[in-house]
């Protein structure tokens, strides 16, 4: 069975937390890691203490996210929350935002993925295979927290760092036909992207499937 196990971030100690920040390699595997601006993680620095939620995923993954969003969001002295199975960690006034604003239902349409996973970009080493189908790029970025849902994280070459926000954009569209379909992708599929063309579902390290774009084999003569 799934776990959900998140970290509530503390300006200050109540019971049942522990008095302490969070462990450095917790720290570097959400508050570091996140794509939040440095603005967001240098306020989650400086928590002092944090309190353990942690719950099984036994039925509905995002009412699961909203419940423990629920209780974050009345914990007392919480200035944030840190998710290390999804690699991020994010101020604790967008998990307020969801009831206060009453976004419940758009959140249960609309995921909020950008705070409930995370991108983590990874370096890869280019092989021969690779170089003979024409594939040079070296950064990629994948996603994290997928498997909290039971679906395959992603991951897209990136020849270049301003494409990062449409190839985000691209795994949040993807997530939603999966989750919401009940289709997650497999290696062997081919999907077709709007304004780019076919993409083939390769493997790229367990539990990730790699977005790889197809190239129409030139033709000899």
């Amino acid at each position: 069975m799934k776990v959900l196990r998140l970290y509530f971030l503390l300006e200050k100690p109540i019971p049942k937390a522990e008095p302490a920040p969070l462990p450095l390699d917790l720290q570097r595997q959400t508050i570091e890691t996140s794509f939040w601006i440095e603005n967001e993680k240098a306020l989650l620095r400086q928590h002092q203490a944090y309190l353990l939620y942690e719950t099984p995923i036994d039925g509905d993954p995002i009412e699961t996210f909203l419940e423990a969003y629920r209780v974050a969001a009345q914990t007392p002295h919480a200035i944030g929350i840190a998710n290390p199975i999804s690699h991020t960690a994010h101020h604790i006034r967008w998990a307020q935002r969801i009831f206060a604003d009453g976004l419940e239902n758009i959140a249960r349409e609309t995921p909020p993925l950008h705070l409930w996973t995370g991108l983590i970009p990874v370096e890869v080493e280019v092989s021969l295979a690779d170089l003979l189908r024409e594939r040079t790029t070296t950064l990629w970025l994948r996603t994290a927290g997928y498997e909290l849902f039971g679906l395959p994280n992603l991951a897209h070459p990136i020849a270049d760092v301003r494409e990062a926000g449409w190839v985000h954009s691209l795994f949040e569209l993807l997530f939603d036909w999966m989750y919401f379909d009940g289709r997650p992708l497999e290696v062997g599929d081919a999907i077709e992207v709007p304004e780019r063309g076919r993409y083939l579902i390769e493997d790229f390290m367990p539990g990730v499937l790699a977005l790889v774009e197809w190239k129409k084999p030139e033709e000899n003569g």
